[in-house]
């Protein structure tokens, strides 16, 4: 009997440690976070903004149209 509790015991844990260390290995590699190469800082405000939200006119970026426009009229 104490022979079988001791048995049942051991697969327990070593399915644990099976499990554990598959979980371990399938975890997705993290992504890269978000640089200052992949923002640009506004002409106007100089606040920085993700590349892709950015407005650009030729080289300039700007944060928004509006600051764009206030540019573009004190110019």
């Amino acid at each position: 009997m104490f022979k079988s509790v001791l048995i049942i015991i051991f697969v327990v844990i070593v399915l644990f440690i099976a499990r554990t260390l598959t979980q371990r290995l399938k975890k997705p590699i993290p992504k890269e976070s978000v640089t200052h190469n992949d923002t640009v800082q506004c002409l106007h405000c100089k606040t920085y903004v993700p590349r892709e939200d950015a407005v650009f006119k030729g080289d300039n970026a700007f944060c928004s149209p509006q600051h764009l426009n206030d540019w573009n009229s004190s110019s």
